[in-house]
C-alpha cells in the first residue's frame, strides 16, 4: 500500500531552490510517481481527472523534482515533489495557478 501525503504550503515551499529550472527533457525518473498517483483519490482532492504530465522542474539544489500534472480542475496542476536523495516521493500539492499567480482570464499554462 503507497501512502499519500498532502504538502502544507510551507512544506512545499520548502522545496524551492531558485532558479528551478524545466528538466522535463532530460531527467530520469528516480522513483515511480505513477504508484503514488493512482494511490491518490481524486474526489477527496477535489479533481475530476488527470492528463498528462506537463513539466517537470529540479530546484537550484538538486534536492527536489516537482513533476506538474495537467488537472481537469481549471488552471490547476496536481504537484508530485520527488525527493531525490531518497528516491521517494516527497508528497503532493494542489497548483492553484488562479491563487497563486492571480491568473483567471487565461491560461497560464495549458493545463
Amino acid at each position: 500500500m503507497v501512502v499519500t501525503r498532502r504538502l502544507q504550503e510551507d512544506e512545499f515551499k520548502a522545496c524551492f531552490a531558485e532558479p528551478m529550472k524545466n528538466v522535463i527533457d532530460t531527467a530520469e525518473a528516480v522513483v515511480d510517481i505513477w504508484l503514488y498517483v493512482d494511490a491518490l483519490d481524486l474526489d477527496e482532492i477535489g479533481l475530476p481527472y488527470l492528463n498528462d504530465v506537463h513539466y517537470v522542474y529540479r530546484d537550484a539544489l538538486s534536492r527536489f523534482d516537482q513533476v506538474l500534472i495537467g488537472t481537469g480542475r481549471f488552471n490547476t496542476l496536481l504537484v508530485i515533489v520527488v525527493d531525490r536523495g531518497k528516491s521517494a516521493v516527497f508528497g503532493h500539492f494542489l497548483l492553484d495557478l488562479n491563487k497563486e499567480y492571480g491568473v483567471s482570464g487565461g491560461h497560464l499554462w495549458s493545463v
